[in-house]
This record gives C-alpha cells, sequence and structure tokens, in this order.
C-alpha cells in the first residue's frame, strides 16, 4: 500500500481506446474489457493511496471509462473493491491448485502449491497487497471473500491431515489458524517491502503447519487444563476510578478524568458502538461533553484520537496476559493461563475487542502498522514460551503462530461471538505450543 505522502503519477488513462469501425469489439466483449479495466484501475489507485481515498471518478479516469460505464457494472466502490478481489483469488486458485494438482508425494504438492502462491506474490506484489493488505480495511465486509481467498489453500490442508491416519486430526480452528498464519507472514512481507523472502519460507511454513500433527503431548496437556480453569472475579483487573462503560460525558466522568482521557474514551465509544466510518470530531466532542476547539487542543485528527484509545485499551490487555503469564512461573502453564485471561479480558470488554481486532484495520495503514507493534510484542511472549520448553523455535514459526491466534480471534469477534472467546482458550492454547513442542 503506498503512502499518501508519496509523489504520485499523473492522473491519466491506463489503457488503450478500444478499436471502432470494423473492428469494433461485440457488445459483451466491451463488457468484459470494460469491467477488467475498472479492476485494473482500482488495483493501481489503492496501490497509490488506499482505499479509502480512492473515488468513482477517479476510477473511470484511469479506467477511461464514464461514470455511466461504471454503475453498469458495479454499485459503489466498494463493489469494485470486492469484485476485483474475487476477481484475483479466481485466478490466483487456479495457479495455486495447477501447481498443487502435480505429480508426488502429498507433503511435495503442498509445496509446490505454496511455493507458486509466494512466487506470484513476488511477480505481483500490488495485486497481493490488494488482496492480503487493503482488504482488511474493509473489516467485516470483506470476511467472506476473505475466507474465499484461502479456500484452495483450506482443501489442500485438510486434504494432508485425512490422508494421515495415524497423526491426529487436527480441528477447524487449527486449519483456519494455520492459513491465518501464512497470511500474516505475507501480510508482514508485503507491507515492509520484503516478499522475496517468502520463497525461503514455504518450508518452514510447512514444517510449522505439520506440528500440529502431534499435540498431544505433556506439556500441553498442562498447558490445556490451565486455559480451562475460569479465573477469580476481578484477577488481572485493575481498579479504575471511571470504568469504560462510563459515559464520557457523565457528571462521575467529568469529575475523575482529563479532558484528554474523556477524549479517548468518546472516540472509543464511538467506534465501539457505531463502526470507525462514523467517526468525526463533532461525534467525539458530543459523546465527551467538550467543544470541537477542546478536541484540537488535545488531537490534531480524528484518527489520533482514536489510535490513542486503541494504545489505552491494548496496553491494558497486554498488562493482564502478562500479569497473568508471569503468576504462574516458566511452565507451559503460564501459556495456558494468559490465554485464558486475555480471552476473559476480551470477552468482557467490548470496546477493546471492536477497536483492536475489527476497526483497527478499517483506519487505514497507520493504523495497522500500530495494530502490527502489538502483534510483534505477541510474538516477542511466544519467544519466551519457547525458551521455557527449553528449545528455539524460528523467528517464522512464532511470528505464523501469533498471526494465526490473532486472526482466529479476530474472525470469533467479527462474527459476534466474542463472549464464547475464552472457551476457545484451551485450543488457542494448543496453538500456542505446538510448534514449541515439536521442536522440543
Amino acid at each position: 500500500m503506498a503512502s499518501t505522502d508519496s509523489v504520485e503519477k499523473p492522473l491519466e488513462p491506463l489503457f488503450p481506446r478500444l478499436p471502432g469501425g470494423p473492428r469494433r469489439l461485440k457488445a459483451d466483449e466491451v463488457a468484459r474489457h470494460q469491467k477488467g479495466r475498472l479492476e485494473g484501475a482500482i488495483i493501481e489507485a489503492v496501490a497509490r493511496h488506499g482505499f479509502a481515498s480512492t473515488t468513482v471518478r477517479e476510477l473511470v479516469t484511469l479506467a477511461g471509462v464514464s461514470k455511466s460505464t461504471f454503475y453498469e457494472h458495479f454499485v459503489s466502490k466498494e463493489d469494485c473493491f470486492l469484485a476485483t478481489f474475487d476477481s484475483i483469488v479466481e485466478r490466483v486458485s487456479e495457479e495455486v491448485a495447477t501447481a498443487y494438482g502435480s505429480s508426488g508425494a502429498l507433503r511435495d504438492r503442498l509445496l509446490a502449491g505454496l511455493g507458486r502462491f509466494m512466487d506470484l506474490v513476488v511477480e505481483r506484489p500490488e495485486v497481493a497487497a490488494f488482496a492480503a493488505v487493503d482488504s482488511l480495511t474493509l473489516g467485516s465486509a470483506g470476511l467472506a471473500h476473505r475466507d474465499r481467498f484461502w479456500a484452495t489453500f483450506e482443501q489442500m490442508t485438510r486434504q494432508y491431515f485425512v490422508d494421515e491416519p495415524l497423526q491426529q486430526q487436527v480441528s477447524e480452528i487449527t486449519v483456519r489458524a494455520i492459513l491465518s498464519g501464512i497470511s500474516g507472514v505475507v501480510y508482514q512481507r508485503l507491507r515492509h517491502g520484503t516478499t522475496r523472502e517468502l520463497p525461503d519460507l514455504v518450508e518452514p511454513l510447512i514444517d510449522w503447519a505439520f506440528s500440529y500433527q502431534d499435540s498431544d503431548t505433556a506439556p500441553i496437556r498442562r498447558a490445556v487444563a490451565a486455559a480451562e480453569r475460569t479465573l477469580p472475579t476481578g484477577s488481572g483487573r485493575e481498579e479504575e476510578a471511571v470504568g469504560w462503560e462510563e459515559p464520557p460525558d457523565s457528571p462521575l466522568s467529568r469529575a475523575k478524568l482529563s479532558q484528554r482521557q474523556r477524549i479517548i474514551r468518546a472516540a472509543a465509544k464511538v467506534v465501539s458502538e457505531r463502526g470507525y466510518e462514523a467517526l468525526s470530531i463533532p461525534a467525539i466532542s458530543a459523546a465527551a461533553g467538550t467543544s470541537n476547539q477542546t478536541f484540537y487542543e488535545n488531537f490534531n485528527s480524528k484518527r489520533e484520537a482514536f489510535l490513542a484509545a486503541y494504545d489505552v485499551v491494548a496496553e491494558k490487555a497486554l498488562r493482564v496476559g502478562a500479569e497473568a503469564f508471569e503468576s504462574e512461573g516458566d511452565g507451559p502453564e503460564a501459556t495456558g493461563t494468559a490465554l485464558r485471561a486475555l480471552t476473559e479480558h476480551i470477552a468482557g470488554n467490548q470496546v477493546f475487542a471492536r477497536l483492536a481486532f475489527v476497526e483497527m484495520m478499517t483506519a487505514g495503514p497507520p493504523a495497522l502498522d500500530r495494530s502490527e507493534e502489538m502483534l510483534s510484542r505477541v510474538i516477542s511472549s511466544f519467544g519466551a514460551g519457547s525458551k521455557a520448553l527449553g528449545t528455539g523455535v524460528p523467528r517464522v514459526a512464532l511470528e505464523a503462530t501469533a498471526a494465526g491466534i490473532w486472526f482466529v480471534v479476530q474472525r470469533e469477534i467479527a462474527s459476534g461471538r466474542e463472549v464464547a472467546l475464552p472457551g476457545k482458550a484451551p485450543e488457542l492454547a494448543t496453538l500456542a505450543l505446538a510448534p514449541l513442542s515439536a521442536t522440543a
């Protein structure tokens, strides 16, 4: 995704005009050509400055078509984005399936399929970024489309575990975590412009995925048992002068919180209740019971206030997990207890759940970067778990594990199932520790 600070190319049509006269194309061919040009235009526009800043006017200019032609194919720019996403998925799936369908052992076929996918990312990073990075900014609207993105690999992964009858069968969540972990690794390289690393990571990622074949080990059983225990009421929770459920403009909030704190909580309240798209400075000021002038005395933009709110709730969540981890010493129980504490915290804090796992993605590149920082800290905690088991695990395996768990949790929240997350803690503990135990 290009930075908005970068120097943009002049806004000119990307495609040549269609031939007229005797060489004129048939109506259905013209329609397909126009649709393809609009899809190419939105990939180019989003690569330049992101989906939020892309306009229909820009798309028709780049595609060399009229606005009425645009609306013959799409109802909105979001519809155009999602249709383009689906076209990319179809083409990539065909190539990956062809590579996977080559003869040989199943592991070799998986290596070929994932290898072809990584090669495609290297060859067309702007298209890959459109699908793997920019689609995140659509939040829940893109969820079903992203699922289809990984459907081909999901089928391949399931087939492997089905065809290995002597090995432990994996759950639905495990398969999803494997695919999400790989997606997270690709996402990181796209964000940092290091996609050329990806082909060399194919084999380590396949090894990481296969580590989930044998997750019935003594350390994992201990972690799962710890994750099954409901924590005492108030465990890992700080007493706050004003709870986050208190309206930011209430008499109690006015008495106990500074204006900056009230603005931060107001931004969080608006986003958690109505979504980032509904966030505006007047909406924040109204919820905080302050003036727009007071807002600008504390923040420069609505995004800055939103990110400040995220920082507060994210730090608290990380602290809850870290304190639970440290309370158990160095054993695998620490991971299970930490995941139980974190899932209970998420289930009981809708503001954090919505901000961190759903709305952060819709707020654009700065928010994605902030979310990435938090995920890096989670990866570091898995590194601590690795040392506790007396083993060293490749960095990419830790990265994929953390991303896999993160996206599993994100999906549960986006689907409205956050209150059930504590019940998933034992399975999340298995996801966290199986790759560590496999190399112990």
